[in-house]
């Protein structure tokens, strides 16, 4: 690689006319992210560098290669600054194949789904697995492994020396979101230890902090904390801005009502950045990555070279990565060519100044890297029983008061019902089983207990993606679907599956730590498709990208949630049982 490098004195010598370019794009509309313009370019690449931006046409100037692009419109390479490559359900060289033609050039992954199954070793195998691609891959490293302390099990815990020694790396972008804010603004040691050592070694610290407000989030803020995409509304955007915090638009957000009219109105809006954060296999797929994003902020009334700017200089200026996100004399050469600023249909894409896509079409080979043989074997669950999952009662027969989970949107609240016992055991009346098992072979626990709202009227569906802790979550009408569901997880090692009456309706197979496969987008979105179509057909109505069940477990969003350990309420911090009493 060294010798595809760009010196110093090459770089200049290519500028004076002295040493001719390695490529020449001539007669571009070039999208120009300081300014905000658009202007007519010339633009001389020297091996992985931009030598020159010339905008007096290309005549005279020479160049190994030119390619004359007829005006069509050139942007810096898109950069993600927040994404979970998990989410995406596939390993970084299966997701470079996808987004790479969308003109996705450079990501900066957080792998705390993969640390929270394999702890530092995760972090490893994703740094591994991600060398030696054309897609730039840095590494947030994870600071919240578990999310919560003692509310659920984890594979692994990172503990502080584990991510001093990880922040050296090269692939090491940062300290990670920081998602126990509240740990944080109770000085908890684990957590202040923490982003103290992210401090010391002067790197980016990112955030996580939904719906903190005032004097806490100031709090928050005042311990390094430089950016944040839980955020979902205008109002709360407009806050963490003001404050100096670089504010992540999810699509979500991005989408929802009056948000880019409001955005409109803050007269400097260079914190404001476009992130993906999780992006299922399907919806990538179908939809897009960076440049959905794009184009639906321009659909909603942003200006397109604004867009962009929130795609390409503003994270590289959030990250620190000066060399990238603007095309620029010095700067490495990722450049990617639009047929327009509406739909940002991407024509070619260079990466260090080399053709990698074009036409839409990977046009390089991506070298192919099994996963190593310790992350297949991570669902460590042994043969479970009927039995295993009836909520027994202090009582034979009668009466209990019990927690019941609800699910609003995507909020999960506690409210309490009165429910019928037969032989000691609770029957679940209008309700559904939900059941996290802990599945990492650490002697975690089971909680069974009943939830609300997500419409299942018959079978059962589970997953081990159950975010963070990804233990298995199940829901079910019956035990026998449970059961069922359960042994099948095991048996594949991971994914999603909906049974009904002892039927495999629909199964994504995920045997990367419980969390990805090496099989193509297509075929992962494929079987994600069909498993959303078999939820339907089950009564689930599940309209967000991250399936319904992968987040009934995570407890650092709103309000309640189910671990191995117990109910959950998140806005308390407390851990409940799900009987509360015996009703006489």
């Amino acid at each position: 690689m060294s010798s595809c490098r760009a010196t110093l004195e090459e770089l200049i010598k290519v500028c004076k006319g002295e040493r001719n370019a390695t490529l020449l794009l001539e007669n571009c509309c070039l999208v120009n992210v300081f300014t905000g313009e658009i202007h007519k370019a010339s633009i001389g690449v020297y091996k992985d560098r931009i030598a020159y931006i010339a905008e007096k046409g290309a005549e005279g100037l020479k160049a190994e290669e030119h390619v004359d692009l007829n005006g069509r419109y050139v942007s810096p390479g898109f950069i993600d600054s927040h994404i979970h490559i998990e989410s995406s359900m596939v390993t970084p060289r299966r997701l470079a194949e996808a987004i790479l033609p969308r003109g996705v050039t450079c990501l900066a992954a957080d792998p705390h789904e993969i640390a929270n199954v394999l702890g530092t070793r995760g972090v490893e195998v994703m740094a591994e697995l991600s060398r030696n691609l054309p897609l730039k891959i840095y590494l947030w490293i994870p600071t919240c492994i578990p999310s919560v302390l003692d509310v659920e099990t984890a594979g692994a815990e990172i503990y502080v020396g584990d991510i001093a020694s990880m922040l050296s790396e090269s692939y090491a972008i940062g300290l990670g979101e920081v998602m126990d804010y509240l740990g944080l603004l109770r000085l908890d040691r684990r957590i202040l230890d923490i982003v103290k050592v992210g401090r010391s070694y002067g790197k980016v610290i990112d955030g996580h902090a939904p719906l903190l407000s005032g004097r806490l989030l100031d709090g928050y803020i005042s311990a390094g904390i430089n950016a944040d995409h839980e955020i979902f509304s205008f109002e709360e955007a407009l806050e963490k801005v003001r404050r100096g915090l670089y504010v992540k638009i999810r699509r979500y957000l991005l989408e929802s009502s009056g948000f880019v009219e409001g955005v409109k109105r803050i007269p400097d809006r260079g914190r404001l950045l476009l992130a993906t954060d999780d992006t299922p296999p399907d919806i990538l797929e179908s939809d897009g990555h960076m440049d959905v994003l794009l184009r639906r902020a321009v659909e909603l009334g942003l200006d397109p070279v604004e867009a962009i700017q929130a795609a390409t200089i503003r994270p590289a200026l959030h990250l620190r990565l000066n060399d990238l996100g603007a095309i620029a004399p010095g700067r490495i050469a990722d450049i990617v060519v639009l047929e327009s600023l509406e739909k940002f249909k991407v024509k070619r894409v260079y990466i260090d100044g080399r053709l990698t896509v074009d036409d839409g079409r990977l046009v390089v080979p991506i070298e192919s890297k099994p996963p190593p043989s310790d992350v297949l074997n991570t669902v460590k669950i042994g043969k479970l029983s009927i039995d295993d999952f009836r909520v027994k009662a202090p009582i034979v027969d009668g009466y209990v008061e019990a927690r019941i989970l609800r699910v609003k949107g995507l909020e999960t609240e506690i409210f309490t019902d009165k429910l019928r016992v037969k032989y000691g055991v609770v029957d679940p009346g209008r309700y559904t089983y939900v059941a996290v098992v802990e599945r990492h072979g650490r002697g975690g626990g089971l909680t069974v207990g009943f939830i609300d709202g997500i419409g299942l009227r018959e079978g059962a569906i589970a997953s081990t993606v159950a975010h963070d802790s990804h233990n298995i979550v199940v829901v079910g009408r019956k035990l026998d679907d449970i059961i069922f569901a359960v042994d099948k997880l095991r048996e594949i090692q991971g994914g999603y599956i909906a049974v009904r009456d002892g039927e495999i309706l629909a199964m994504v197979k995920l045997p990367i730590a419980g969390l990805m496969s090496d099989e193509p987008v297509s075929t992962v979105a494929g079987e994600l498709r069909r498993f959303r179509e078999a939820e339907y057909m089950l009564g689930v109505e599940d309209p967000y990208p991250i399936p319904m069940i992968s987040l009934l477990a995570l407890p650092v969003i709103p309000h309640a949630r189910i671990t191995d350990k117990g109910i959950y309420d998140v806005d308390k911090g407390e851990l409940l049982s799900v009987i509360v009493r015996y009703v006489v």
